[in-house]
């Protein structure tokens, strides 16, 4: 499959590693044309542009942005070169970038929260405004990824919960507010498993996990992708949030049997 000149544009932060990589895989496969972008991810980047382009033709990537989304000077630059290439469109904007930091609130700091709220919340929504112009012009949509774990507390991750939280709710205002460009948020549980001891195989909080999960085993980034493809299409959803995660969420305080 080639992908033409003339296909859908979309951005997708974060997209040189994991759940991004694999929602940019899904986007070219369906046609689009994709930005990728990553702050200090280049070979994975480059990788999988290279990889992209094997499979759907050189338009498939349009380029690698390189961007510190908590720096507003570079996201301005970032949205300006989205906005100049060609006639500035863009169909989709896909706000995967995220940076999940553990500890306990008392032992972080204020500049921490700033940290956290400014890669979660503020860069998402800053890229909105700034993208506004591209994605009118193509009659585009937004796609914000959050988190189950800005619906129910986490511990030891209280700054991200907070900047989701705050991220979903956007995501319903700006659905009312910058309407017809449609806005949707994507909750995902757990879709891969931490790399430390604690969550080994066989250990007892991967079961302990796996026991709040309805369906009985964690998701996965293609889980992701296809729930960004669906709302890519859905042209009359807004302003809702999908939560992929087997049911973990529904089945908080539910009886068991």
């Amino acid at each position: 499959m080639t992908t033409p000149s003339h296909a859908a544009v979309a951005l997708v932060t974060g997209s040189a590693r994991r759940v991004g990589a694999v929602i940019a895989g899904a986007l070219v496969d369906a046609g689009y044309r994709v930005w990728l972008h990553h702050h200090h991810s280049p070979r994975e980047a480059e990788a999988l542009a290279h990889e992209l382009r094997a499979r759907a033709g050189e338009q498939a990537v349009i380029d690698v942005l390189v961007a510190d989304l908590a720096d507003a000077s570079q996201r301005r630059a970032l949205a300006e070169r989205v906005c100049a290439w060609d006639e500035g469109r863009l169909d989709l904007l896909v706000n995967n970038a995220a940076s999940f930091e553990h500890g306990r609130f008392v032992d972080r700091d204020d500049d921490d929260l700033r940290r956290v709220l400014e890669v979660n919340l503020v860069a998402p929504l800053s890229l909105v405004r700034s993208l506004m112009p591209a994605l009118e012009q193509a009659g585009g949509n937004v796609v914000n990824i959050v988190d189950v774990a800005g619906m129910h507390p986490l511990g030891g991750h209280v700054d991200h919960g907070i900047a989701k939280a705050a991220l979903d709710f956007a995501t319903r205002a700006l659905a009312v507010e910058l309407a017809p460009i449609r806005f949707n948020a994507i909750a995902p549980g757990t879709v891969a498993w931490p790399t430390d001891e604690r969550h080994a195989p066989g250990s007892s909080v991967r079961a302990a996990i796996l026991r709040q999960i309805p369906l009985g085993r964690i998701g996965g980034p293609d889980d992701v992708a296809e729930a960004v493809l669906y709302l890519a299409r859905a042209s009359w959803v807004t302003g809702t949030r999908l939560v992929v995660d087997g049911g973990r969420v529904a089945a908080i305080g539910a009886d068991r049997l």
